[in-house]
């Protein structure tokens, strides 16, 4: 029998189904195999910290100003992969397979939750995939993003056990799952504490249990996932100062219409509307049902969202980084049961094409970021090995709509060069590594490669002309400017021009003993 494939896509017979499952899987994967590296904006950071964990014993010129020590923390998820996979695929080939490997898992988890929960791949999973691409993807947020994928694929399984298996087989998965999501990213962690809390609460209250029953029953099947508070409780006690703050409507109004954020705002807006159409034309629909326990798992993800600040225990944008995951519970909460097939085959067609644009815009939008950053890493050739470079990167007065590729290109100098550079994150029990280098004062670690034009009307960051007032030039060697430069560049004895290929100015510091400045 031949079908369309719209039916293909949707049916319920197993043989077709699992090959429309592998085909979407293979096209969310396009836009990571169209390019070398991702160019995800926090990476590049990333990757220079990987090489200090991975190969500091074999680059004497690191080893004076870094450290890394390994410890039992919620946020190690691609740094343990890397880790694994850095001696057979080489460092940059390791964080491209990790990366690869974060998002098949999540379009994975998403089609599997569907398949579980709805016994197909619905056209409103099909329209949640883009999700995977989202705003916290795009800047580059890989350990989260790994537990999330790690979570969704969890949650699926654990639904399967409940169904089918006996009695201790889905506290058996939750009680392995949960610690190694958690070691992961904490954020993947509560995530599946919230989505299996919620299809357990569903249950329930579908039984009509009273409330001191109902809680007993959610404890029942979620008490294995309470198993690494021990470990975190020690991981924060290491954490102290890590701060929680930041509460702002209008800023969570903007994540809300940030969700598909990856270039081009018109494209991005234009496709979150037509994703919120066809969502709420299923849910007015006369035909409209929903699955209570997805249905319950994308409310209390929404509360959570409204409730928390912007920044938890030091990690930043943590309401806006579930933004994306609230739409795909949304989406995959609406059922097709009452739906007359026709209408199902014209949603499918819909969200099909859907898909394949927003694959097709975030092919070449990733293209697109690659080239620049191939364009800005020519510099490198000219900074020699060993150099300790302080990296600015002059953002504009107001930041656009594309997730910022630069912040950490500094780092890519670390990778290629074995220099210091200024840029690398040191939070403590947010990550492991240590900077070695008091010379350099404020100048050592992020942000302070972060800098602002001198003429913006409201000054969130320190302008250039400040930086370069204040930085202690016998901590440094070079400096490299990218981003958005001044028509005339600020002018310092100090600071002589190199020649070089690539945008953006550097130069050679040459620093006497009355021209250092003191650090901030």
């Amino acid at each position: 029998m031949i079908f369309s494939a719209s039916e293909l896509l949707t049916a319920k017979r197993g043989r077709w189904s699992y090959i429309a499952f592998a085909v979407l899987v293979a096209i969310s994967l396009v836009p990571l195999l169209a390019v070398g590296l991702p160019p995800l904006s926090d990476l590049y950071g990333h990757l220079g910290r990987y090489v200090i964990q991975t190969d500091l014993a074999n680059r004497p010129e690191l080893a004076r100003y870094y450290a890394f020590e390994w410890k039992v923390i919620g946020n190690l998820g691609v740094d343990l992969l890397v880790e694994v996979l850095h001696s057979r695929l080489g460092l940059e080939g390791a964080v491209k397979a990790s990366v690869i490997a974060t998002q098949l898992l999540a379009a994975t988890g998403i089609l599997a939750i569907s398949r579980q929960v709805h016994g197909r791949i619905t056209p409103f999973a099909i329209l949640a995939l883009p999700l995977i691409y989202g705003f916290p993807f795009n800047f580059g947020f890989l350990n989260f993003s790994l537990a999330m994928a790690l979570a969704l694929v969890t949650f699926a399984a654990w639904l399967r056990l409940r169904q089918s298996a006996g009695r201790w087989w889905p506290h058996l998965l939750l009680a392995v799952a949960g610690p190694a999501i958690w070691l992961c990213h904490t954020y993947g962690w509560a995530f599946l504490g919230l989505m299996c809390g919620s299809a357990a609460l569903a249950d329930a209250i579908e039984r009509k249990d009273r409330l001191p029953t109902l809680v007993l029953r959610v404890l029942g099947e979620c008490w294995p996932l309470l198993l690494p508070l021990i470990p975190m409780l020690a991981w924060r006690a290491d954490a102290v100062g890590s701060k929680t703050e930041g509460w702002s409507i209008l800023v969570k109004a903007f994540w809300l219409a940030s969700p598909l954020r990856t270039g081009s705002i018109i494209l991005d807006g234009l496709s979150l509307q037509i994703m919120v159409i066809l969502g709420y034309w299923a849910a007015r629909n006369q035909w409209a049902r929903f699955d209570r326990r997805i249905a319950l798992a994308a409310i209390f993800c929404t509360v959570a969202f409204f409730i928390l600040p912007s920044r938890v225990f030091g990690s930043y944008y943590a309401d806006m980084r579930l933004v994306p995951y609230m739409f795909a519970l949304a989406l995959l909460s609406i059922s097709l049961d009452r739906f007359p097939p026709a209408t199902i085959r014209r949603v499918a067609w819909v969200a099909l094409a859907f898909f394949l644009v927003r694959s097709t815009i975030t092919t070449i939008t990733y293209v697109e970021r690659e080239k620049s950053m191939d364009r800005t890493l020519v510099t490198l050739n000219a900074v020699p090995k060993g150099a300790r470079l302080a990296t600015f990167v002059v953002r504009p007065c107001k930041d656009g709509w594309s997730p910022p590729l630069l912040w950490h290109v500094g780092s890519m100098a670390l990778v290629r060069r074995n220099a210091f550079v200024n840029d690398q994150w040191e939070f403590p029990g947010m990550n492991l590594l240590e900077i070695r280098k008091p010379d350099a004062g404020y100048f050592a670690r992020d942000p302070s490669q972060m800098a602002q034009p001198d003429n913006c009307p409201k000054q969130t960051l320190p302008s250039l002309t400040q930086v370069l007032d204040h930085l202690p030039h016998n901590a440094f060697t070079h400096v490299w400017i990218v981003g958005e430069l001044p028509t005339r560049m600020p002018q310092r004895a100090a600071l002589i021009p190199i020649v070089h290929q690539g945008p953006g100015m550097l130069y050679k510091v040459t620093p006497t003993p009355t021209s250092a400045k003191a650090a901030r």
